[in-house]
């Protein structure tokens, strides 16, 4: 029998390095533990995770746990449970310990049960203030003070000489976190409506809308961001909301939690792509500056990290922009975090764009005939960026031996119809277009004709270029 699957070492698992030297010493604690075979099995299981899953036969850790007594397996789960106990409390204790919310709200509590009047106050100020003016905005924070409120209600009910002042903010407090949850839950359904082809009934939305105006709660500035945010939602031709969701958005209190801020910058972003797809080119202009704001916030970055397709895009609007000394130094810039396992790919890629709209075409063909790059669509982009290259500098054996080696790529590839019909249509029409007479004008209106009637192309506007 092998104890690989059980919970006590999915849980040991999941520790990080780090955490298991504190673990260490809570295992070696009287607080956390007095028995010595939840001390020799953790010991154990240190040793196992840094050898092989072998370790973990239960005859082996037995004999470890209990030196030289004949293997009983009840005996084993019983030492097993009290570990995971103990792993267990010290998870939640130092999840606790990494929320000062939490911590304070518990102290809070523990002092009125305790009826410690003159140290509660002192808690219950320190908190309010800390609420009020350092824990960043996010539900959490009105569901915080909901709880806040209801504590000093509750201590004043038994300590008849504090009054009810807070009986107002508490009401206050219900209705921010209410209107922020039913703001963000409305927005969900109506972002993913298209997602699950379903027609979404938020239901009391005027009532809340109400409840915003009646109250002046748009000074709330998370509040703001999430009321234009759904008006664009539900009124996406009013480009008088975009403006609004724009400029709440770059002028965003610094106060608001950066991933409630997140799904809001994404939303404007798709907001000016699909205008973008609909002719409306003032809107490059526009993702320009949210995506400059947003880097500004590190909004589009994770434990220090950035999606490598935001990395992409990035570059594409500023090199699209012809703001090239910005686009390079950022493509250089933000090079450093992208995850290792994309980066030279990523980097490669949108640094040959960037020389592609240069027209220094050389150092193209050297950053992208040698890289790996290990996404799909990149990898495609890459190859078509190539193409493009050899294009102009009518290379025609290497193009024609490119777009060879584009249609063997989609071949091997699984892609969706439309995406395949995308490349695919770019490496037929590259073809025809390379082949062109100089002089035959029928020949060129009816390329660009034929090219006109295909939707689903990439670098449509490059190949009309190609017939000017």
């Amino acid at each position: 029998m092998n104890i690989a699957d059980s919970s006590l070492c999915k849980l040991f698992n999941s520790l990080t390095d780090e955490e298991l030297k504190e673990l260490d010493k809570a295992v070696n604690s009287p607080f956390f533990n007095y028995r010595e075979e939840e001390k020799r099995l953790f010991e154990y299981l240190r040793k196992a995770k840094k050898s092989n899953a072998g370790m973990l036969k239960a005859e082996v850790v037995f004999e470890y746990v209990y030196q030289g007594e004949k293997t009983d397996m009840p005996k084993l789960r019983h030492v097993m449970t009290y570990l995971t106990r103990i792993i267990s409390r010290y998870i939640a204790i130092h999840e606790m310990e990494q929320t000062e919310e939490q911590k304070r709200l518990l102290l809070l509590r523990s002092l009125r049960k305790r009826n410690l009047g003159k140290l509660f106050i002192t808690q219950y100020e320190s908190t309010k203030q800390y609420f009020d003016n350092e824990m960043l905005l996010c539900p959490g924070l009105y569901y915080q003070q909901l709880q806040l409120h209801t504590e000093y209600y509750n201590y004043s009910i038994t300590d008849k000489r504090l009054p009810n002042e807070n009986l107002q903010g508490f009401t206050d407090q219900l209705d921010s976190f209410y209107v922020i949850q039913k703001l963000k839950q409305v927005c969900n359904l109506l972002s993913y409506k298209n997602i699950f082809k379903s027609e979404p009934q938020p239901g009391l939305m005027n009532d809340t809308l109400s409840m915003i105006t009646q109250k002046n709660m748009l000074v709330n500035p998370l509040i703001a961001v999430l009321y234009f945010n759904y008006m664009c939602l539900i009124e996406p031709d009013n480009e008088l909301n975009f403006e609004k969701l724009k400029n709440a958005l770059l002028n965003a209190s610094d106060r608001i939690d950066i991933a409630e801020l997140r799904d809001i910058f994404t939303l404007a972003i798709n907001y000016c792509i699909k205008r973008l797809n609909t002719g409306g080119q003032k809107y490059y202009h526009h993702v320009f500056e949210i995506y400059q704001g947003g880097l500004q916030r590190l909004v589009f970055e994770e434990n220090g990290k950035l999606s490598p397709f935001t990395y992409k895009n990035i570059s594409a609007i500023a090199i699209g922009l012809k703001k090239y000394e910005w686009a390079f130094s950022f493509i250089e810039t933000y090079k450093g975090r992208l995850d290792q396992e994309v980066r030279e790919g990523f980097y490669a890629y949108c640094l040959a764009r960037f020389y592609f709209a240069k027209g220094d075409y050389n150092r193209v063909t050297d950053l992208l005939r040698e890289v790996e790059i290990k996404e799909q669509f990149t990898e495609l982009d890459a190859r078509v960026l190539l193409i493009k290259t050899y294009y102009e500098l009518d290379e025609k054996s290497l193009l024609d031996y490119s777009v060879e080696n584009l249609k063997q790529q989609l071949k091997r590839k699984r892609l969706q119809t439309y995406h395949e019909a995308v490349y695919k249509n770019f490496a037929k029409m590259i073809s025809r277009l390379t082949h062109l007479r100089p002089y035959d004008k029928k020949a060129k209106l009816d390329f660009k004709q034929k090219l006109n009637g295909i939707n689903a192309i990439a670098e449509k506007e490059w190949l009309l270029s190609g017939i000017k």
